[in-house]
Order: structure tokens, then sequence, then C-alpha cells
């Protein structure tokens, strides 16, 4: 999680060197749970959740996470919301392809032997 939130403030670094953070919240639970987003000066936010699910076995388990991030480009917003889960990533936006068949072709995780 921190090298996620790491690497987007070296992207906002690298795309406006005069933009700021003007929001910041990031909150965790005992039980692995969080929630963080921010905003800039530039129009870039953030948002995302996520719950932890224990597996059987130390060091195993999953993260379920979800969130939306939006950045203004020549005038125009464009928004992304996206779910993480052991399936992979899969962002939605007006401006992406449709990848839902994707999914339907090769199945979950757990389809595979």
């Amino acid at each position: 999680m921190k090298t996620i939130l790491l690497l987007c403030f070296v992207a906002l670094a690298v795309a406006d060197k005069d933009a700021r953070i003007v929001n910041f919240q990031y909150g965790i639970e005992e039980d692995g749970a969080y929630a963080a987003e921010y905003e800039t000066t530039n129009g870039i936010s953030s948002n995302e959740d996520g719950i932890s699910y224990p597996g059987n076995e130390p060091e195993t388990g999953n993260y379920v996470r979800s969130g939306s991030y939006s950045y203004e480009w020549e005038g125009v917003t464009y928004t992304v919301t996206w779910t993480a889960d052991e399936n992979g990533f899969h962002p939605e936006g007006d401006h992406l392809p449709d990848f839902s068949h994707t999914r339907e072709h090769i199945g979950g995780v757990s389809d595979v032997e």
C-alpha cells in the first residue's frame, strides 16, 4: 500500500511541479481494513479502501480493494473506478475499452488448474 502511494506522489511531482497536495487522509483498522484519499491543486484526486481476508495458513489470504481516481487533461476530467482482488485489477472508465468480456473467457483464478 505504501509503495502505491509513493508511486502516485512521484507521478504527481513529475506531471506538474507546481501541484500541491491539498487533502491527504489515511486510516487503518485493527483488522487490516484501510481507507485512503488525496486531492491535489491540479485536479487529481484518488480514493481507495480495502479489506483483508486472512487465509488458513500464516502469510496467506487476500486483500479486496476498490477505489477511483480522476485527473484533468486538456479541459476534460477522466475518472477511473477500479477493483482489485484475487482475480486481478479491473479498471472501468468511459474513456477505457470494455474488458468485461475478457473475464468471461478466462474465468476466475479459482477456475485455473
